[in-house]
């Protein structure tokens, strides 16, 4: 089985915005939520299991879209 890598991608407080950021959400008292990047890592991380790969299909198949828009151009 393949290791996750503790990034904040593939942490449980973490909920994408686009493919390279996302808000952090583990400090619910924190309004706005701060912004983070999908490859930063903090002591907070907590495993998010399946949510993981649910998460980099999505950023894959959003990488295809722009890139068939750009071929269409």
């Amino acid at each position: 089985m393949q290791k996750i890598k503790q990034t904040c991608l593939s942490c449980r407080y973490f909920r994408l915005e686009d493919i390279h950021s996302g808000l952090c959400r583990v400090q619910k008292e924190i309004k706005p939520y701060p912004m983070k990047l999908t490859s930063d890592v903090c002591d907070l991380w907590h495993n998010c299991g399946q949510q993981y790969y649910i998460r980099t299909g999505w950023i894959k198949s959003k990488v295809a879209a722009e890139k068939e828009i750009k071929k269409g151009s």
